[in-house]
């Protein structure tokens, strides 16, 4: 079995409809022998251009292992749905799933920490900085009169 990324867009729709359609392409991946391993709904986004008058679609990316021969299945089910705008089949090597953004930091006010922190970075701003390079030595050159001569002698 090989892994498959599945993006469809679905006719903007109330909740419940896009669930229905939604749960009905998962049965048909299961019903074709897939094993469907995470599902990311993407919601109602702009589409780039109107696709059948609609302005807006709902995105849906499911990441399945199916047996290669199911592919076609699948596509002819979805050229034959209405609620699908677009999709698309993507064979990959492995599963990059979405991640979930990471909150941001809350400011936490911290009353005993700040006046030992702002006393650190004034001690810091009074220390001159290290140099960052140690200064290099002087490399001592030949000239280049005795390299020839010395050559010259040798022949």
């Amino acid at each position: 079995m090989s892994n498959y990324e599945l993006t469809f867009i679905l006719r903007p729709a109330d909740e419940t409809t896009l669930t229905a359609a939604q749960d009905r392409i998962a049965g048909q991946v299961q019903n074709a022998g897939g094993e469907i391993v995470a599902r990311h709904d993407w919601g109602r986004r702009r589409l780039a251009y109107p696709i059948q008058k609609n302005k807006d679609g709902y995105y849906t990316t499911l990441y399945a292992s199916l047996p290669g021969s199911a592919v076609r299945g699948i596509e002819r089910a979805f050229k034959l749905n209405d609620q699908v705008l677009r999709y698309l089949f993507v064979r990959v090597e492995q599963f990059v799933l979405p991640q979930t953004p990471a909150p941001a930091p809350e400011a936490r006010v911290e009353t005993e920490a700040a006046p030992e922190a702002a006393a650190a970075s004034e001690a810091a701003a009074e220390t001159p900085a290290a140099p960052t390079e140690a200064p290099t030595e002087p490399v001592a050159e030949t000239p280049a009169a005795e390299t020839t001569t010395a050559s010259a002698e040798g022949s």
